[in-house]
């Protein structure tokens, strides 16, 4: 039976902050994911995909980019040169291989789109943020 999926509904219901469930997937290809948010991440690219980002609720999520960094110790040492800043309803993707630290001041309920397979910490995979997501639920 098909049925609509209420992004605020399912989003409430994730359990911790940076811990994203799978939500369902496209033509084998592309996961949308959805998460709570507080506080911030770590920076991170993704070299294989792009990255979107959706606020469901909450808010804001201020995305940190830094466009110049090669590697997130670059990001680090740096610091963001950009920040976009999304509100719920807004929709930001962030470019492959950018290094990005989301950050939230406030409770965030996000969704995600990118590559099957993608891990939330991207470049730097066995971090211990690092969540694997089963993309076949």
């Amino acid at each position: 039976m098909h049925t609509a999926i209420n992004l605020r509904e399912r989003t409430a219901n994730v359990q911790g902050f940076w811990n994203p469930e799978h939500l369902l997937t496209l033509d084998q290809s592309h996961s949308l994911k959805i998460a709570n948010v507080k506080g911030g991440f770590i920076w991170h690219s993704h070299p294989n995909t792009d990255e979107m980002f959706y606020c469901v609720s909450g808010g804001p999520l201020r995305m940190e980019l830094c466009t110049t960094a090669k590697t997130p110790e670059d990001a680090e040492k740096t610091g963001a040169d950009e920040v976009v800043v999304l509100n719920v309803g807004d929709v930001f993707s962030v470019p492959r291989g950018m290094q990005h630290r989301p950050v939230a001041e406030n409770e965030t309920g996000i969704l995600m789109i990118e590559k099957v397979g993608t891990v939330n910490t991207g470049d730097r995979e066995g971090d211990e943020r690092t969540v694997y997501v089963d993309e076949k639920a």
